[in-house]
């Protein structure tokens, strides 16, 4: 079996320990040595499970997204009440059509001297059958709920997708904070290795009297450094993967494969291009358009309240002191007539507090609107800089990466001693983690670009 890195930096970086501490054994042969227990360590575990290790899944951030979106219980909230809102408009157009009912009963009338005292009785007993149809001809605070209900409607589904973009940055988040640990990892494992060759072939050259003793303790003392690095990134490493297990609706301890992170290909558009995009895509916007008519609509329903309806039932059926008979059967028709006239003025107040409402919805609207301009113009600065940040990073690592090769030539011709190549290990291992902070930092601002704008990975917008 091949032993593999995972960069050629870090690959170079362990070559260069193993040609420092090459006085006792080879690079070549320790290179050797370490194929040779890797395999067999390999065999070993293959015949103590009978199978090959299970393969994990690369996850992608648009795979988690889509993951998350169909898991979070956000979502299924937003989603139960979406539905909710849909029946209520199914209602209010259901009022506007007609009704069908039917009304059977029987009364019994107090009466003096065989002559029934209630006005509207025909007898001492009656009975009353009726198959009666409804029918709104005009009503105006019907038709003016009926437009409430659609907006109140439309409504929840705005919201419903301002609930997936608020789960997709936080699934965003996670996916980068796990990115970023497990690149982490990757570098400290590295070290750790390079560091136990130096460890290793110093101790062989102190054990023959050709290191000093400051020398071993230096090696000593990195790898015991390296190794805490290594505890502490693999712990935080755990805590991420849990959070996104769990944002992913997947059990705790479930493996997660993530790709390395690649700085981005293409550069990024102008703001106005962001906040055209925002414009149409961004859900805040259009939840706060919707917010305000659904206030107009409520002021419609306060004003049609003060209008004249118009109604007729038409009924067909019996209403006979005796006994009914097929002969007693009848049809009746009623129209009807209701307008307010005066009620001290509730009405009238209502209807201003419905206004007022509306014009603070509107300004809200512009508060919306200009916070999403600030937040994208601070996300396009935040990606600049932290563009900028990537790109020193790099040279940092280049310049660390070059002084550290002089110094391990130094520690192989004998000049400098382990306290020197020390150094220069801890300053290349801190560029290596600035260059996975600042890629993994450089990405996220991208994605929160793209998410204040309403869109995020797997889709074209936030809907």
């Amino acid at each position: 079996m091949r032993q593999v890195w995972a960069t050629e930096d870090e690959r170079e970086h362990v070559a260069g320990y193993a040609g420092g501490a090459g006085r006792g054994v080879s690079a070549r042969r320790r290179a050797l040595i370490v194929c040779v227990v890797s395999s067999l360590a390999s065999s070993a575990a293959f015949a103590a499970t009978g199978s090959a290790p299970p393969r994990v899944r690369v996850l992608s951030l648009a795979s988690a997204v889509a993951s998350a979106l169909h898991v979070a219980p956000q979502i299924e909230q937003a989603a139960d009440l979406r539905r909710a809102a849909q029946y209520g408009a199914r209602a209010g157009r259901a009022a506007l059509l007609p009704r069908l009912s039917l009304v059977g009963g029987r009364y019994w009338n107090q009466t003096r001297n065989g002559r029934a005292l209630y006005a509207n009785a025909n007898g001492p007993r009656e009975t009353t059958g009726l198959v009666e149809l409804s029918v709104p001809v005009y009503s105006p605070q019907l038709l003016a709920l009926d437009r409430l209900a659609r907006d109140r409607a439309a409504l929840a589904a705005d919201e419903q997708a301002q609930t997936r973009l608020t789960v997709a940055a936080q699934v965003a988040d996670a996916w980068y904070q796990l990115a970023l640990l497990g690149a982490r990892v990757r570098i400290w494992t590295s070290t750790v290795r390079s560091v136990g060759v130096l460890y290793r072939g110093t101790h062989q050259e102190y054990a023959v009297g050709a290191a000093a003793v400051l020398d071993l303790a230096q090696t000593r003392l990195l790898l015991h450094n390296a190794q805490s690095g290594l505890q502490q990134a693999l712990a935080e490493r755990s805590a991420a993967r849990r959070t996104l297990n769990m944002l992913l609706g997947r059990a705790t301890a479930a493996p997660l494969a993530l790709p390395q992170l690649r700085p981005p290909r293409r550069p990024l558009p102008m703001p106005a291009q962001w906040i055209a995009r925002a414009g149409h895509a961004q859900p805040l916007l259009r939840v706060s358009r919707r917010q305000i008519a659904l206030g107009r609509a409520q002021a419609r329903s306060l004003r049609a309240a003060r209008l004249p309806s118009l109604t007729a039932n038409v009924g067909y059926g019996v209403d006979a002191p005796a006994a009914p008979t097929s002969r007693d059967l009848g049809w009746q028709v009623f129209l009807g007539f209701s307008m307010p006239i005066f009620d001290f003025g509730a009405q009238r107040d209502r209807i201003a507090d419905a206004d007022n409402q509306v014009a603070a919805l509107r300004a809200a609207r512009r508060a919306v609107l200009l916070q999403i301009r600030m937040t994208i113009a601070r996300d396009y600065g935040s990606a600049q800089a932290a563009d900028h940040a990537y790109r020193q990073a790099l040279k940092q690592r280049r310049d660390a990466r070059s002084v550290y090769e002089m110094t391990r030539d130094g520690y192989k011709a004998g000049t400098l001693n382990a306290l020197n190549l020390a150094q220069a290990e801890s300053s290349w291992l801190q560029a290596r983690l600035q260059v996975a902070t600042a890629l993994t930092l450089l990405r996220l601002a991208h994605t929160q670009l793209r998410l204040d704008a309403g869109t995020y990975p797997g889709e074209r917008s936030a809907r």
